[in-house]
């Protein structure tokens, strides 16, 4: 364990992305706090100084550092491996008591990432498929007028004619973009007496934009530009079958 230690240190200085599976538990102290018995996960530290923590199941990481993270590593008395990552403010300690795989690799990526779609496109795509938000959601109005607010992508309505205010974002939602939806509310609201629902559209959203928007009642519903351009393709192919 003692090797396997020195060898994870080397790592972490020289950058390196490092991929551990093994039995951990996890504790995480920041904006909230949080506590993660003992399973078997893999933890992936990128060369960024990003570090994650993945359950065997699911796509999102069950708790996360972002990138420029200062991370450590080192043994404690009961031999177990103690990751700690802290940036920000934030704290991420992981506690290894058993390591079943550990894999360090030096890794080359400069291609430029291309969108599939742009928020246009993404709204277009919601306006064709509305259950793209949600079963029974239906659009009213887009581009809608909020007094002093800007423009709000799509107006609908949910299936149980509550209305409800759709705003998309092509990349991780912000805090930025939490504020900007709490500006349609407080609009809507003092224009019409009741305060609608509001989803926040988009293929990921950060943790504190996504603790903002818990605490004011804003949902959070995952679309991906690819996935709308997969819905504009086909309804563009419909469109020439039936031409």
């Amino acid at each position: 364990m003692k090797d396997f230690v020195e060898k994870l240190q080397e790592a972490l200085r020289n950058r390196h992305f490092i991929l551990i599976a093994g039995n951990c538990r996890v504790y995480y102290e920041g904006r909230a706090a949080s506590h993660l018995g003992y399973g078997e996960r893999v933890v992936l530290i990128k060369q960024d100084g990003s570090i994650l923590v993945h359950r065997p199941y699911g796509h999102e990481p069950v708790n996360w550092n972002p990138p420029g993270s200062r991370i450590e590593a080192r043994r404690d008395e009961e031999d177990r491996i103690i990751l700690t990552s802290l940036k920000s403010g934030e704290k991420l300690v992981v506690v290894f008591n058993d390591v079943k795989h550990f894999a360090v690799l030096n890794m080359l990526d400069d291609a430029e990432f291309e969108m599939y779609a742009s928020e246009a496109d993404m709204k277009q795509a919601v306006l064709l498929e509305p259950r793209l938000i949600e079963d029974g959601f239906t659009p009213v109005e887009d581009e809608r007028k909020a007094f002093g607010s800007g423009r709000i992508d799509i107006l609908g309505r949910d299936k149980n004619g509550n209305l409800v205010i759709v705003e998309l974002k092509r990349n991780e939602a912000s805090v930025e973009d939490v504020q900007q939806v709490l500006g349609y509310l407080s609009s809507l609201t003092r224009e019409l007496g009741r305060r609608p629902r509001a989803i926040i559209v988009a293929p990921s959203i950060s943790r504190r934009a996504a603790m903002l928007a818990n605490s004011n009642n804003i949902e959070f519903k995952c679309l991906t530009p690819r996935l709308c351009m997969d819905v504009l393709k086909r309804r563009k192919g419909l469109d020439r079958f039936l031409e």
